[in-house]
């Protein structure tokens, strides 16, 4: 076949204008940027036979000269697809540390393992943010039968399970996204993978996210640009990978690393990650809270700007490599939505969310340093790592299995949480954290003298119960021990910084903040919900008018934890304001006997009675989810453990999920499984 012209008007305005101008040019015998001449019959050297017109013969020969991914001891595999995420999948903080596996032989008697399941835009780098049920080899998932009696889940290529790879979103609206793939982890259909024991995977990675392969991919999908496209294996195995002398492959898996490094320390400000050691503002110094969010801004910018800097060496490197120079690079860049170029239409991956960037903003900021001092209140945070970031252990390799525990946690010796009730609970000491090697790994037997503390040379006092009352006349207030964390870091200035996360926030102060369900607990809720799963777990039940609450940590809870609330929070404090009242009505008698003005005694009176009315339908509504006599179970994850008390949530979806229960669904949950015995389904 000989020579045909295309024309390409993909962009821009006045596209019938500027066609009927490269029309009038090639009939002139001149050019036309528009205007783009191939032999169709060269389509079909890449794979699919796309009309790839808009590059030269010569770019399309490298699908016939260069070797695919998939080729040697390269591959790309599809992985797990459940059929039903809402039973098999978890966020990682749903679940108890103790029950995640990190190996194939560890699910036979851990229930959980981390999951890449595609999600956020997030060239290099993103925190592997979910678990899937794996007990005994996928059995629970392998058996689970649809309507049609078919089983239903897909469990591909279980071989390549727990191997250290790269990952990918298999759609994304702003480019191919790919990134480390720690060992220990299961990878599923919507989050491909790619494995190999030739080529570095640093190099690898670097080269996937380079603008080149990014442009041969689109092209291989007969597309002009990258954006709204499905990254099928199929279409990454067959995109080719050019040979890597020594010297380029030890800079690209350099940038590579410093890529995923970069972005792995911007990471550990969010307390959601497996790399979480202290929240940004605690990580940078300044007198004020302004000056340490104009620090943190800094941080991410200097980030940032060296991301950008690495992602154009590694576009020049990797189009040298491809031999794509010239007119064929510029159209390549023109055309394509590389990694440090993503696309402007804001979409997002399979979990439509785009890349999560570090917060900059003063009220975000703010937040994640007051949702940090609660984890220090219920034991969840290590304090001392506020006062000494080097405490913090440090991270592993990137595609070293994930920690147990994200390096802020506090922990035992064992390094598991701490489990603080009356009976006690080993603190690991400091010589201890100092001694750990790295994250996932804990000092050698009887190498520390002192491993662990007793808890009352714990610098700050420690909810032991998992309950905190948001009230001023108890010792466990949130508010005092939110403020008792404040005083701990940062000493004299603690009543400043305090004042001036209100004035981030725009709330007259902490009270206020914590009592309004619009404010902390939606931030929060917002904050733990990732991957179309929402997992808060720290919980507000209010009485119906919001004049009495109470915090529970979702981590220590029991079945006995709602009885817990009632009789050492609730049933205490009715008795408090009954006596008050008293009070209230004797001054009364002793007003109106003086042949005084009642007025403000009687209005006292009335407030009194209003709050103790509030308290009682709330004591109700509590005592009728304690008489369900529920023993939680962490695996049922956050929405089926909540469900119960729907009637004291300030949030929808634990009515909904209670709703759905009493109906039927969930059975295969623990929590559903009882209302079953219990008749009430």
């Amino acid at each position: 076949m000989t020579e045909t012209t295309f024309f390409r008007l993909l962009d821009g305005a006045d596209r019938p204008a500027r066609l009927l101008k490269a029309v009038r040019n090639l009939r002139e015998g001149d050019d036309s940027p528009d205007a783009h001449h191939a032999d169709p019959d060269s389509f079909r050297q890449v794979p699919g036979s796309p009309f790839a017109y808009w590059v030269s013969e010569e770019v399309r020969e490298k699908f016939v000269d260069l070797q695919p991914v998939e080729s040697g001891n390269r591959t790309a595999k599809q992985g797990l697809a459940t059929a039903n995420d809402f039973r098999f999948v978890r966020t990682s903080w749903e679940v108890e540390p103790v029950n995640v596996a990190y190996s194939n032989p560890e699910t036979l008697v851990k229930k959980w393992v981390p999951f890449a399941k595609g999600g956020d835009y997030s060239p290099y780098y993103s925190d592997v943010h979910l678990l899937v049920n794996w007990h005994r080899d996928g059995s629970e998932i392998k058996g689970q039968v649809g309507p049609s009696g078919k089983l239903e889940a897909r469990p591909q290529n279980t071989s390549y399970y727990f191997r250290p790879g790269l990952t990918w979103p298999r759609r994304t609206s702003l480019g191919i996204s790919v990134r480390v793939l720690p060992e220990g982890c299961i990878f599923a259909d919507k989050g491909p993978a790619a494995f190999s024991t030739s080529t570095d995977l640093l190099v690898l990675l670097a080269l996937m996210n380079s603008r080149a392969f990014g442009a041969l991919v689109a092209l291989h999908m007969g597309a002009a640009h990258t954006a709204a496209r499905s990254y099928e294996v199929g279409v990454i195995q067959r995109t080719p990978v050019p040979d890597i002398p020594a010297a380029e492959a030890e800079r690209l898996g350099g940038l590579a690393f410093r890529c995923v490094d970069l972005k792995r320390n911007l990471d550990s400000a969010n307390e959601t990650s497996h790399a979480f050691h202290l929240p940004a503002l605690l990580q940078v110094d300044g007198g004020t809270l302004a000056e340490r969010v104009a620090a943190w801004r800094g941080r991410v910018t200097e980030a940032e700007r060296e991301l950008a800097g690495n992602q154009r060496e590694i576009d020049d490197l990797a189009f040298g490599l491809y031999g794509i120079t010239g007119g064929d690079r510029a159209a390549m860049e023109g055309a394509g939505d590389g990694a440090s170029h993503p696309g402007e239409d804001g979409g997002g991956g399979d979990t439509d969310e785009p890349e999560v960037a570090a917060p900059v903003d003063g009220a975000s900021l703010a937040a994640d340093l007051i949702s940090y001092a609660v984890g220090c209140a219920f034991g969840r945070w290590d304090v001392r790592m506020a006062h000494d970031p080097s405490l913090a252990p440090k991270l592993a390799d990137p595609f070293s299995p994930l920690p147990v525990c994200s390096p802020g946690t506090l922990t035992g010796p064992d390094s598991m949480p701490v489990r603080l009730g009356f009976s006690g609970g080993e603190v690991a000491s400091e010589e201890w954290l100092r001694a750990r090697p790295d994250a996932i790994t804990v000092p050698e037997e009887a190498s520390v003298a002192s491993p662990s503390i007793p808890q009352d040379e714990y610098p700050i006092e420690i909810d032991r119960d998992g309950i905190l009352a948001d009230d001023p006349d108890r010792p466990d207030d949130i508010v005092r021990r939110v403020r008792g964390v404040f005083e701990s870091v940062f000493g004299e200035n603690a009543d400043g910084i305090e004042a001036d996360v209100c004035g981030m926030l725009g709330v007259k102060d902490l009270r206020s903040y914590f009592a309004n369900p619009r404010k902390f607990f939606d931030y929060h809720t917002k904050r733990y919900s990732r991957s179309r799963r929402k997992a808060p777990i720290y919980w507000l039940i209010q009485s119906p008018k919001r004049r009495y609450g109470l915090w529970i940590y979702y981590h220590r809870l029991d079945p006995d934890l709602v009885y817990k609330a009632l009789t050492r929070y609730v049933d205490p404090k009715i008795r408090f304001e009954e006596d008050r009242l008293s009070e209230n009505e004797a001054t009364l008698r002793e007003i109106s006997e003086a042949g005084g003005s009642p007025k403000q005694a009687e209005k006292a009176i009335a407030a009194r009675q209003d709050l103790l009315a509030d308290l009682r339908e709330f004591r109700v509504r509590l005592a009728r989810a304690a008489n369900l006599d529920l023993a939680p179970d962490l695996n049922d994850g956050v929405v089926l453990n909540i469900a119960p008390l729907h009637e004291t949530v300030p949030w929808k979806e634990a009515n909904t999920r209670w709703e759905e229960l009493i109906s039927g669904k969930h059975e295969w949950s623990h929590v559903g499984r009882h209302l079953r015995r219990r008749g009430l389904v």
